[in-house]
């Protein structure tokens, strides 16, 4: 529950905050806010893997709505971009924007074949080709890069060839995406927190009149989000007082309400919080933070057995190791002019 305090406090503060600002003009605002998501998906990843504890374990949830964030963003930014630019952003969009994510990839999949090969005599690049777009890839937690390729091929090809009805269409074509896996039977957290990525696309096009309701809001509907946010994440609790909502599809949807009801709360947090323009991210690594962590845990895993000092090392280790790819994969781009 500490992790929902925080953010019950945040909202507390937005509720004090105003802002004219749209999310766009908040470059700062929004690289922070990736950093930190990234940072919670690694202590979330810590809290369920390793950390064999139910005070801990009961916050694990927060991983997945930190990735919400992220699909969230990415949906704004893509739209942002694209009104901004026009038919240009398409312009090469697959070799620019997706070489980004492809890139990243990569280079933490070379750093990461030979360490599991020398402690688990395991894995390969055959193997790790053979797994690259499966439920199962062989790089730790990187089922994300595969969905968000694919929302990003599914971006291009609409706007590309259905320009008129962009947004209707591509929110068909990514719900249509979403129920092929889940006929697939792929794990709930490869489509719970993609919704956020629709979400992002509309906002951007009605973010004025949306942020003339949100100083609108009054206290208690804003109360009445906050408390139904709270009773979907703690369902488990709520499932004990009310036996009705113990059926298992309750359950389920829960996976994904809860999701979208963060979102909004997030949403109207960024919305009124205005963030010090003198307040920079100079090296924003939340991406290679994302893919370095598995690295980071297997090797920290087989050389440190207290669990408290594996947790600290393997959240410090992690953010250096990201800063110093981050470094390498912006040289690689500039060399391949990305």
């Amino acid at each position: 529950m500490f992790l929902s305090f925080i953010l019950l406090l945040l909202c507390i503060i937005a509720q004090h905050q105003h802002s004219n600002r749209r999310l766009c003009e908040k470059h700062n605002l929004t690289d922070s806010v990736k950093m930190i998501a990234a940072i919670a998906v690694v202590v979330c990843h810590l809290f369920t893997f390793y950390m064999h504890h139910p005070a801990w374990a009961a916050e694990s949830q927060f991983g997945s709505l930190s990735v919400s964030i992220f699909f969230f963003l990415s949906g704004y930014g893509l739209m942002c971009s694209y009104s901004l630019k026009g038919k240009k952003y398409l312009e090469g969009f697959c070799i620019h924007r997706i070489s980004k994510i492809i890139i990243p990839l990569l280079t933490a999949y070379i750093i990461y074949i030979p360490i599991l090969r020398l402690i688990n005599h395991t894995g390969g690049i055959i193997e790790a080709i053979q797994r690259l777009f499966s439920s199962n890839p062989l790089l730790p937690y990187s089922w994300y890069v595969t969905e968000i390729t694919l929302l990003y091929l599914l971006f291009y090809l609409v706007m590309r060839f259905i320009p008129r009805y962009k947004l209707p269409a591509l929110s068909l074509a990514i719900v249509f995406m979403l129920a092929g896996m889940l006929l697939a039977g792929l794990p709930h957290w490869w489509i719970n927190a993609s919704p956020c990525f629709i979400i992002g696309l509309w906002y951007y096009k009605y973010e004025h009149p949306i942020m003339n309701q949100m100083n609108k809001v009054k206290k208690q509907h804003f109360i009445t989000l906050i408390l139904l946010f709270l009773c979907t994440y703690c369902l488990d609790i709520v499932q004990d007082h009310i036996q009705i909502l113990s059926r298992w599809r309750y359950t389920y949807a829960s996976f994904y309400l809860v999701n979208i009801l963060f979102i909004l709360l997030v949403l109207y947090i960024l919305q009124k919080v205005n963030f010090g323009k003198n307040i920079k991210v100079t090296q924003n690594c939340y991406y290679e933070i994302y893919l370095m962590q598995g690295t980071v845990f297997l090797l920290l895993d087989t050389m440190i057995h207290n669990r408290l000092l594996f947790f600290i090392l393997a959240i410090v280790s992690t953010i250096i190791s990201s800063l110093g790819m981050h470094w390498i994969n912006k040289r690689i781009m500039r060399v391949l002019k990305i």
